[in-house]
């Protein structure tokens, strides 16, 4: 049925602003195929299959590559779940096909079932920092998140890899929550030059597909973002750390109480990563766990800091202390509440190797450390 037939007024009105208002909206434009990637993306994260179907058409006449549209529902997949995904890329075959596309398109695998863990664990370094590329080791999530995720299809070649992180800020934005995920990405985004400005003018043109109160909450999102990465820039300023900084500790973020950095020096032979707390961060109680062999060594290099084993007094660490926890050990380390700190942790090697992360540290015993 024709709306414009049915629904005269409101379609006058909706096609004003969705295709004339907002694409042409001073300061808010994108090049067309940039745009029409986001809203398919979009139209994927909102479930809005019936204007999918609608919007396809116009992005492929306007120059988007059959191949980017493939790899957009592709990596929705990840995001959206196969449930989700299969009407849109069901669509997109029926519309290729009707426009005389051969199918199946152009291969653009880049991985194999082999290096698509190692692969991947340099995508995500690539976007959130060295950082994430031990990440696949906090658990079989994680280990999934890397190799599937991102070594099946970040690594494909089709749409450039910042591409890849604007269309996932879209996927989250459009189905609405997963804010503490979209400020992730917000950040992949700014690591990979698709900065602030950006971003707004990506919800922007979203907006008319997706409503006002997640796009909304999408710039909230990329607000958040912004201010944590000037905060840390000036974080590194004030800090004298001898390493440099590493990015948010977003894998091990959920095992934290406050904010942590992470650069890995090397994941070479003896994995060292450079570990800063701010005031108050502390992780949680956790265990390392081997076989043979195994446990940490922490290398104390800047601040002020807290280390604990369970059922014994807490420590306080300064720069040049040398904290050595053997595997089995229940403890936690942290900064103190008026210092930033700084850690080598040094990951000794061992037969099956792991951590296990337990309840945070009580809150009042914490405070109560001087």
């Amino acid at each position: 049925m024709d709306l414009r037939i049915t629904d005269p007024e409101f379609m006058q009105r909706f096609e004003h602003f969705a295709f004339e208002e907002v694409p042409h909206e001073d300061g808010q434009q994108l090049d067309d195929e940039t745009r029409y990637m986001a809203i398919l993306a979009a139209l994927m994260g909102c479930q809005g299959i019936d204007e999918y179907y609608f919007v396809l058409p116009r992005a492929l006449d306007a120059g988007l590559s059959p191949i980017a549209v493939k790899e957009i529902a592709y990596q929705g997949v990840d995001y959206l779940g196969i449930g989700r995904i299969l009407p849109f890329l069901n669509a997109t075959n029926e519309i290729l096909a009707a426009r005389g596309v051969s199918l199946p398109l152009e291969g653009q695998c880049a991985t194999t079932l082999e290096n698509r863990l190692e692969k991947g664990a340099e995508a995500q370094a690539e976007i959130f920092g060295e950082h994430m590329k031990e990440a696949w080791r906090a658990g079989h999530i994680n280990r999934w998140l890397a190799a599937n995720c991102f070594g099946d299809y970040y690594t494909r070649s089709g749409l450039s890899l910042a591409e890849r992180e604007m269309i996932t800020f879209c996927f989250l934005a459009a189905q609405g929550g997963c804010e503490p995920q979209l400020v992730a990405h917000a950040a992949g985004n700014m690591n990979l030059g698709n900065d602030k400005d950006f971003l707004v003018r990506v919800v922007s043109q979203c907006l008319p597909y997706i409503g006002y109160p997640r796009s909304l909450n999408a710039i909230t999102c990329v607000n958040k973002a912004d201010e944590a990465r000037k905060e840390q820039m000036n974080m590194k300023k004030e800090t004298k750390s001898l390493f440099p900084v590493g990015g948010p500790n977003e894998a091990f973020a959920e095992y934290f109480v406050g904010k942590s950095y992470l650069n890995m020096l090397t994941t070479e032979g003896v994995p060292i990563g450079n570990v800063t707390f701010e005031p108050g961060c502390r992780n949680n109680w956790h265990i390392h766990k081997a076989d043979q062999g195994g446990g940490q060594i922490l290398l104390c290099t800047d601040g002020r800091g807290w280390y604990q084993e369970w059922g014994k007094d807490a420590r306080e660490l300064r720069p040049g202390d040398v904290v050595v926890i053997p595997a089995g050990v229940k403890h936690w380390h942290g900064a103190a509440k008026d210092s930033w700190f700084t850690h080598l942790a040094v990951e000794v090697p061992g037969e099956n190797a792991e951590s296990q992360w337990l309840e945070p540290v009580d809150a009042a015993d914490y405070d109560a450390l001087k």
